[in-house]
């Protein structure tokens, strides 16, 4: 899943669930795990990995910068789109270290389901989920 989707997805749970921070946080968290059993396309298998995970970050940057200065929603609750994407950190350090390095998260194990999809319904899932959070973070409003 592209991290962005992540991101939206830890937004949409705080725009919706707001407090405590630790609940927020903790299923911010915890959207990690279904996303990833959804059959999506990951550009880490791809031609070009390094320019969509470029485009990737971009697109995550300004979903937070969006949410952050034109929506107004307070500092910790736009903390919750970075906490529910962290999790790629290790794909990106197993990237990095090259070869078949370890992974920490459990949805990135080898032994997990990980749902796998051909590019373009693989991509099309992550922009309807990314449709779905945004109208979920809209539906939250006041923050």
């Amino acid at each position: 899943m592209w991290v962005v989707v992540h991101v939206f997805a830890g937004l949409a749970v705080a725009a919706l669930v707001k407090e405590p921070v630790w609940l927020v946080a903790a299923l911010a968290l915890g959207t990690h795990v279904p996303l990833d059993l959804i059959p999506h396309w990951d550009y880490t298998v791809s031609r070009r990995p390094i320019l969509w995970g470029w485009v990737d970050f971009l697109a995550g940057l300004v979903t937070l910068l969006v949410c952050l200065f034109a929506l107004g929603m307070p500092w910790w609750l736009v903390a919750m789109g970075p906490l529910s994407g962290a999790p790629d950190f290790d794909v990106l350090i197993a990237a990095i270290r090259g070869g078949e390095a370890r992974h920490w998260f459990p949805s990135h194990w080898k032994s997990f389901p990980h749902g796998k999809a051909r590019p373009v319904p693989g991509v099309a899932v992550q922009v309807v989920i990314v449709v779905l959070c945004a109208v979920a973070i809209a539906t939250g409003m006041p923050y």
